[in-house]
């Protein structure tokens, strides 16, 4: 008679990593040289010294909207990053569509809504309600279709005039990169690369029905995000202890002038 293994039953504690959302790096750029973000190889110090505090910080879900003509591969991108699913066939988007994606980035829960708004004109006074308070925008247009990308500026002035306070991190992906030759998607790289840099964005290309450089996408800008998010907080702390500093100095005049 064969040997029979009994299956031991999974601990209800035990988790398994998902390797898509799970971040120990700072993932590096497309192109180091197209990219106004960090070109570090990792996180700075001071953020994982902050992280490794006993007192875990908090953090917000992060806003991140997908801008760009009709048709350019929003969507598409979306769903292959959040279900490992490509359809040829996707509908336009009607205003406004959302997915929520949770990450664990140094051992800190960090979450990604992405807002995925609809390319057409008749849609942009909607879509404009959804712009505010990004902290991300990801400037989207097709390799195949060169409009798609002189567009692409006039995409991002809109969503940024609701985002006038602080300047959300911005990058400018193309899409479709499955469609081009070789030649033409060295040429349209370079327009693009261009483009990125007069609109201070960093640049990716992707394809959806490949999951070409798709997931480094995504892991990057939460990668991004999250240091900006950690470096806020060490900002608003540094400006707490200094006006706790300003008020004990105040204090102790105070008492010495009295006893004086």
């Amino acid at each position: 008679m064969p040997h029979l293994l009994r299956q031991l039953p999974v601990s209800p504690t035990a988790t398994m990593h998902d390797t898509r959302t799970t971040l120990r790096n700072l993932p590096p750029a497309y192109s180091p040289a197209q990219t106004p973000h960090s070109r570090e190889k990792d996180f700075a110090p001071q953020v994982r010294y902050h992280l490794e505090l006993p007192r875990k910080p908090k953090f917000r879900p992060c806003k991140v909207i997908f801008v760009g003509d009709c048709s350019v591969g929003k969507t598409a991108i979306a769903n292959r990053f959040c279900y490992d699913k490509f359809q040829s066939n996707y509908k336009a988007t009607i205003g406004v569509d959302f997915e929520l994606e949770n990450f664990n980035i140094l051992g800190h829960n960090y979450s990604l809504e992405m807002w995925d708004t609809a390319g057409q004109e008749r849609f942009k006074c909607i879509a404009g309600a959804y712009y505010r308070n990004a902290r991300v925008i990801v400037v989207t247009y097709d390799m195949s279709r060169r409009d798609t990308l002189d567009s692409a500026k006039k995409w991002l002035a809109s969503a940024l005039n609701y985002n006038t306070s602080q300047r959300p991190l911005v990058f400018l992906v193309g899409t479709k990169a499955d469609l081009l030759t070789k030649e033409e998607f060295m040429r349209m790289e370079r327009l693009a690369g261009n483009a990125a840099a007069e609109i201070q964005a960093e640049y990716w290309s992707v394809s959806a029905r490949s999951g070409f450089k798709v997931t480094e996408l995504f892991q990057r800008i939460a990668a991004l995000a999250f240091e900006e998010a950690v470096k806020q907080q060490l900002g608003s702390l540094k400006g707490t202890t200094q006006e706790q500093a300003t008020l004990a100095s105040v204090k102790s005049q105070t008492f010495g002038n009295i006893f004086h």
